[in-house]
């Protein structure tokens, strides 16, 4: 008789599970990003999955929900952290970050519309990359990098000509050099004068 390998036959399960959890996310995350309330039913049928299946992994619909918000808070923390990887020039970091986050954008329309909905449905959406944007913009102010001098009033401004742009990308199709010059656009918004010869070694 052949011998039972319990710890493949685990993971072959666990990898099954994610498979489900993360078609059940993409088929309530489209299902949002459309418009459409994710209902069990509706996610069920969108994820061709049997209803008691989404049970398994979700006990309503409001704790799906939470999952997909989470999800896309991470999806954003992760484009700021790349932002950030050997880059010693705040705003440097805040030009990367702009530009990766609205790249994201355009090559991901469902991504992009749950950002701009999640935006205007809570104030705590994205509060930690907030939070580690504004603390780019203070470092840059404490460089004399920035002449808006209200880091609260730079990161609406900065976020908000994000959001703006990020809509326009949904409305209709993005011209090529739509990402340098949108983001050219925010940091002189900010006062920065150093956004067209930004360098990783300054």
């Amino acid at each position: 008789m052949a011998k039972i390998n319990l710890a493949r036959r685990a993971k072959i399960g666990r990898d099954r599970r994610e498979r489900t959890r993360t078609k059940i996310l993409k088929a309530a995350a489209t299902l949002l990003a459309e418009g459409t309330a994710p209902t069990i039913d509706a996610v069920a049928v969108a994820a061709g999955l049997a209803k008691g299946t989404f049970y398994y992994h979700f006990g309503n619909a409001d704790e799906l929900i939470a999952a997909v918000n989470a999800q896309l808070e991470r999806s954003l923390d992760e484009v700021l952290t790349l932002s950030h990887a050997g880059l010693r020039n705040p705003v440097a970091r805040l030009s990367v970050a702009f530009a990766l986050s609205l790249e994201k954008a355009v090559s991901d329309s469902v991504w992009a519309r749950l950002v701009v909905q999640a935006s205007q449905k809570s104030n705590a959406f994205g509060r930690g990359v907030r939070a580690k944007l504004t603390a780019d913009i203070e470092e840059a102010m404490g460089k004399g990098q920035l002449t808006v001098l209200d880091s609260e009033l730079a990161a609406d401004i900065f976020v908000g000509i994000w959001l703006q742009v990020t809509r326009g990308t949904l409305e209709r199709p993005p011209t090529p050099e739509l990402s340098r010059r949108a983001m050219e656009a925010a940091l002189r918004a900010l006062g920065s004068a150093s956004h067209e010869r930004l360098s990783a070694s300054t």
